[in-house]
Protein backbone atom coordinates (compact mmCIF):
# COMPACT_ATOMS: atom_id res chain seq x y z
CA UNK A 1 0.00 0.00 0.00
CA UNK A 2 3.05 2.25 0.34
CA UNK A 3 3.84 1.57 -3.29
CA UNK A 4 6.97 -0.47 -2.51
CA UNK A 5 5.79 -3.60 -4.35
CA UNK A 6 4.36 -3.89 -7.85
CA UNK A 7 2.14 -6.50 -9.48
CA UNK A 8 4.00 -9.08 -11.56
CA UNK A 9 4.88 -8.28 -15.16
CA UNK A 10 2.66 -11.15 -16.33
CA UNK A 11 -0.31 -10.17 -14.10
CA UNK A 12 -3.73 -10.85 -15.66
CA UNK A 13 -7.07 -9.72 -14.23
CA UNK A 14 -9.22 -12.66 -15.31
CA UNK A 15 -12.55 -10.93 -14.70
CA UNK A 16 -11.78 -8.21 -17.26
CA UNK A 17 -9.19 -8.67 -19.97
CA UNK A 18 -9.28 -4.92 -20.70
CA UNK A 19 -7.55 -4.23 -17.38
CA UNK A 20 -3.83 -3.78 -18.01
CA UNK A 21 -2.43 -3.52 -14.50
CA UNK A 22 0.77 -5.54 -14.92
CA UNK A 23 3.71 -3.88 -13.15
CA UNK A 24 1.53 -1.34 -11.35
CA UNK A 25 1.95 -0.38 -7.70
CA UNK A 26 -0.87 0.36 -5.25
CA UNK A 27 -0.85 4.14 -6.01
CA UNK A 28 -0.94 3.26 -9.73
CA UNK A 29 -4.07 1.17 -9.17
CA UNK A 30 -5.68 4.01 -7.19
CA UNK A 31 -5.08 6.32 -10.11
CA UNK A 32 -5.85 4.02 -13.06
CA UNK A 33 -8.13 1.28 -11.70
CA UNK A 34 -9.83 2.52 -8.51
CA UNK A 35 -12.31 -0.42 -8.54
CA UNK A 36 -9.40 -2.88 -8.50
CA UNK A 37 -7.85 -0.91 -5.64
CA UNK A 38 -11.15 -1.19 -3.73
CA UNK A 39 -11.22 -4.97 -4.20
CA UNK A 40 -7.71 -5.10 -2.75
CA UNK A 41 -8.71 -2.86 0.18
CA UNK A 42 -11.81 -4.90 1.05
CA UNK A 43 -10.18 -8.34 0.95
CA UNK A 44 -10.64 -9.96 4.40
CA UNK A 45 -7.51 -11.22 6.12
CA UNK A 46 -8.41 -14.02 8.58
CA UNK A 47 -6.27 -13.73 11.71
CA UNK A 48 -6.05 -16.23 14.57
CA UNK A 49 -4.20 -15.40 17.77
CA UNK A 50 -2.60 -18.34 19.61
CA UNK A 51 -1.22 -17.47 23.02
CA UNK A 52 1.30 -20.02 24.31
CA UNK A 53 4.77 -20.26 25.81
CA UNK A 54 5.30 -23.76 24.33
CA UNK A 55 8.24 -23.19 21.97
CA UNK A 56 7.79 -26.57 20.25
CA UNK A 57 4.15 -25.74 19.49
CA UNK A 58 5.10 -22.34 18.10
CA UNK A 59 7.82 -23.79 15.88
CA UNK A 60 5.57 -26.63 14.75
CA UNK A 61 2.73 -24.25 13.82
CA UNK A 62 5.12 -21.88 12.05
CA UNK A 63 6.55 -24.76 10.01
CA UNK A 64 3.20 -26.24 9.05
CA UNK A 65 1.53 -22.92 8.22
CA UNK A 66 4.43 -21.72 6.08
CA UNK A 67 5.31 -24.99 4.39
CA UNK A 68 1.79 -26.39 4.03
CA UNK A 69 2.86 -29.55 5.88
CA UNK A 70 -0.05 -32.02 6.17
CA UNK A 71 -1.04 -33.61 9.46
CA UNK A 72 1.05 -36.68 10.29
CA UNK A 73 -0.31 -40.04 11.48
CA UNK A 74 -0.04 -39.21 15.19
CA UNK A 75 -1.85 -35.89 14.76
CA UNK A 76 -4.68 -37.49 12.76
CA UNK A 77 -4.96 -40.35 15.26
CA UNK A 78 -5.20 -37.89 18.14
CA UNK A 79 -8.26 -36.35 16.49
CA UNK A 80 -10.15 -39.69 16.59
CA UNK A 81 -10.48 -39.47 20.37
CA UNK A 82 -11.65 -42.17 22.75
CA UNK A 83 -10.10 -44.08 25.68
CA UNK A 84 -7.09 -45.37 23.74
CA UNK A 85 -6.13 -41.84 22.66
CA UNK A 86 -6.21 -40.88 26.35
CA UNK A 87 -3.99 -43.87 27.11
CA UNK A 88 -1.56 -42.86 24.34
CA UNK A 89 -1.32 -39.33 25.68
CA UNK A 90 -0.81 -40.60 29.25
CA UNK A 91 1.94 -43.05 28.27
CA UNK A 92 3.73 -40.44 26.13
CA UNK A 93 4.40 -38.26 29.21
CA UNK A 94 5.95 -41.09 31.21
CA UNK A 95 9.40 -40.27 32.63
CA UNK A 96 10.93 -42.61 30.04
CA UNK A 97 9.91 -40.17 27.30
CA UNK A 98 10.63 -37.06 29.35
CA UNK A 99 14.09 -38.13 30.50
CA UNK A 100 15.51 -41.11 28.61
CA UNK A 101 14.65 -40.79 24.92
CA UNK A 102 16.92 -38.52 22.92
CA UNK A 103 14.56 -37.45 20.11
CA UNK A 104 12.15 -34.55 20.64
CA UNK A 105 8.38 -34.68 20.91
CA UNK A 106 7.94 -32.43 17.90
CA UNK A 107 4.72 -33.34 16.09
CA UNK A 108 3.81 -35.99 18.67
CA UNK A 109 6.81 -38.28 18.11
CA UNK A 110 6.51 -39.61 21.67
CA UNK A 111 2.86 -40.44 21.09
CA UNK A 112 3.79 -42.35 17.94
CA UNK A 113 6.06 -44.60 20.00
CA UNK A 114 3.54 -44.83 22.84
CA UNK A 115 0.79 -46.14 20.55
CA UNK A 116 3.11 -48.83 19.22
CA UNK A 117 3.86 -50.06 22.74
CA UNK A 118 0.17 -50.07 23.62
CA UNK A 119 -0.58 -51.91 20.40
CA UNK A 120 2.04 -54.59 21.08
CA UNK A 121 0.66 -55.05 24.59
CA UNK A 122 -2.86 -55.32 23.16
CA UNK A 123 -1.66 -57.86 20.57
CA UNK A 124 -0.20 -60.13 23.24
CA UNK A 125 -3.22 -59.72 25.52
CA UNK A 126 -6.02 -60.20 22.99
CA UNK A 127 -4.47 -62.05 20.05
CA UNK A 128 -1.45 -63.88 21.43
CA UNK A 129 0.91 -62.71 18.69
CA UNK A 130 2.50 -59.60 17.19
CA UNK A 131 1.21 -57.71 14.18
CA UNK A 132 2.71 -54.89 12.09
CA UNK A 133 2.98 -51.58 13.93
CA UNK A 134 1.97 -49.69 10.80
CA UNK A 135 -0.52 -46.81 10.60
CA UNK A 136 -3.66 -48.78 9.57
CA UNK A 137 -3.24 -51.19 12.49
CA UNK A 138 -2.54 -48.41 14.99
CA UNK A 139 -5.56 -46.43 13.76
CA UNK A 140 -7.71 -49.57 14.03
CA UNK A 141 -6.57 -50.01 17.64
CA UNK A 142 -7.78 -46.52 18.55
CA UNK A 143 -11.11 -46.99 16.75
CA UNK A 144 -11.67 -50.44 18.28
CA UNK A 145 -11.31 -49.13 21.82
CA UNK A 146 -13.50 -46.14 21.02
CA UNK A 147 -16.30 -48.30 19.61
CA UNK A 148 -16.16 -51.20 22.08
CA UNK A 149 -16.85 -50.18 25.67
CA UNK A 150 -15.95 -53.67 26.91
CA UNK A 151 -12.27 -53.07 26.14
CA UNK A 152 -10.19 -51.66 28.99
CA UNK A 153 -7.60 -49.15 27.74
CA UNK A 154 -6.56 -48.29 31.30
CA UNK A 155 -5.46 -51.87 31.95
CA UNK A 156 -3.28 -51.86 28.82
CA UNK A 157 -1.88 -48.45 29.74
CA UNK A 158 -0.91 -49.61 33.24
CA UNK A 159 0.91 -52.65 31.85
CA UNK A 160 2.88 -50.49 29.44
CA UNK A 161 3.76 -47.97 32.14
CA UNK A 162 4.99 -50.77 34.39
CA UNK A 163 7.48 -51.91 31.74
CA UNK A 164 8.50 -48.29 31.07
CA UNK A 165 9.27 -47.97 34.79
CA UNK A 166 11.91 -50.69 34.32
CA UNK A 167 13.22 -49.07 31.12
CA UNK A 168 13.66 -45.75 32.92
CA UNK A 169 16.04 -47.49 35.33
CA UNK A 170 18.04 -49.26 32.60
CA UNK A 171 18.65 -46.29 30.28
CA UNK A 172 20.33 -42.97 31.07
CA UNK A 173 19.28 -39.36 30.50
CA UNK A 174 18.92 -38.55 26.78
CA UNK A 175 20.39 -41.93 25.99
CA UNK A 176 22.24 -42.40 22.69
CA UNK A 177 20.70 -45.88 22.57
CA UNK A 178 17.31 -44.15 22.29
CA UNK A 179 18.22 -41.60 19.62
CA UNK A 180 15.54 -42.91 17.24
CA UNK A 181 12.10 -44.49 17.54
CA UNK A 182 12.75 -47.81 15.78
CA UNK A 183 14.52 -49.84 18.53
CA UNK A 184 12.18 -48.88 21.37
CA UNK A 185 9.39 -51.43 20.68
CA UNK A 186 11.97 -54.23 20.63
CA UNK A 187 13.66 -52.96 23.80
CA UNK A 188 10.19 -52.78 25.36
CA UNK A 189 9.46 -56.42 24.52
CA UNK A 190 12.83 -57.45 25.95
CA UNK A 191 12.21 -55.67 29.27
CA UNK A 192 8.66 -57.02 29.34
CA UNK A 193 9.94 -60.57 28.92
CA UNK A 194 12.66 -60.07 31.54
CA UNK A 195 10.06 -58.83 34.03
CA UNK A 196 7.78 -61.80 33.30
CA UNK A 197 10.68 -64.24 33.82
CA UNK A 198 11.86 -62.32 36.89
CA UNK A 199 15.26 -61.84 35.24
CA UNK A 200 15.47 -58.06 35.12
CA UNK A 201 18.98 -58.28 36.55
CA UNK A 202 20.14 -59.68 33.18
CA UNK A 203 19.09 -56.55 31.28
CA UNK A 204 21.56 -53.71 31.80
CA UNK A 205 22.68 -50.75 29.76
CA UNK A 206 26.22 -52.13 29.73
CA UNK A 207 24.91 -55.19 27.94
CA UNK A 208 22.95 -53.09 25.43
CA UNK A 209 26.17 -51.22 24.63
CA UNK A 210 28.03 -54.51 24.28
CA UNK A 211 25.35 -55.77 21.90
CA UNK A 212 25.59 -52.65 19.74
CA UNK A 213 29.38 -53.01 19.66
CA UNK A 214 29.09 -56.63 18.52
CA UNK A 215 26.67 -55.61 15.75
CA UNK A 216 29.08 -52.91 14.52
CA UNK A 217 32.13 -55.19 14.69
CA UNK A 218 30.22 -57.93 12.90
CA UNK A 219 29.55 -55.55 10.00
CA UNK A 220 33.30 -54.96 9.64
CA UNK A 221 33.91 -58.72 9.71
CA UNK A 222 31.26 -59.25 7.03
CA UNK A 223 32.88 -56.67 4.77
CA UNK A 224 36.19 -58.51 5.01
CA UNK A 225 34.82 -62.08 4.87
CA UNK A 226 31.07 -62.64 5.14
CA UNK A 227 31.56 -66.36 5.88
CA UNK A 228 33.04 -65.39 9.25
CA UNK A 229 30.21 -63.04 10.21
CA UNK A 230 27.34 -63.80 12.57
CA UNK A 231 24.18 -64.08 10.47
CA UNK A 232 21.83 -63.14 13.30
CA UNK A 233 23.70 -59.92 13.96
CA UNK A 234 23.71 -59.07 10.26
CA UNK A 235 19.96 -59.63 10.15
CA UNK A 236 19.42 -57.52 13.26
CA UNK A 237 21.33 -54.65 11.67
CA UNK A 238 19.45 -54.98 8.38
CA UNK A 239 16.02 -55.20 10.02
CA UNK A 240 16.84 -52.21 12.24
CA UNK A 241 17.02 -50.10 9.08
CA UNK A 242 14.44 -51.70 6.79
CA UNK A 243 10.83 -52.58 7.55
CA UNK A 244 11.15 -51.78 11.25
CA UNK A 245 7.35 -51.82 11.64
CA UNK A 246 6.91 -55.29 10.14
CA UNK A 247 5.76 -57.94 12.60
CA UNK A 248 8.39 -60.39 11.31
CA UNK A 249 11.13 -57.82 11.88
CA UNK A 250 9.96 -57.02 15.42
CA UNK A 251 9.67 -60.71 16.30
CA UNK A 252 13.09 -61.65 14.89
CA UNK A 253 14.94 -58.72 16.44
CA UNK A 254 13.29 -59.55 19.76
CA UNK A 255 14.46 -63.17 19.41
CA UNK A 256 18.05 -62.14 18.63
CA UNK A 257 18.13 -59.72 21.57
CA UNK A 258 16.60 -62.31 23.89
CA UNK A 259 19.28 -64.83 22.93
CA UNK A 260 22.02 -62.28 23.57
CA UNK A 261 20.58 -61.37 26.98
CA UNK A 262 19.97 -65.09 27.75
CA UNK A 263 16.22 -64.79 28.27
Amino acid sequence: MNGEFALASDFDYLKDSNVKAAGMTYPDLAKNYPKLKNIFDSFPLPIICVETDDIELIEDMFSRLNEAVPLNAAEKRNAIGGPMVKAINAVSVHDFFKKNVKFSNKRYQHREVAVKLLYLEDCVKNMGRYYDTKKPYLDELVKRYKNNTNLNAIEVREKVNKVLDHMTIVFVHKDDLLATQSPIPVYYLLLREAANEEKLQLVTRVKFVAFRKEVDENKVTAEADITKANYDLLEYDRMSQQGTNDAASIKERFRILSDFFKL
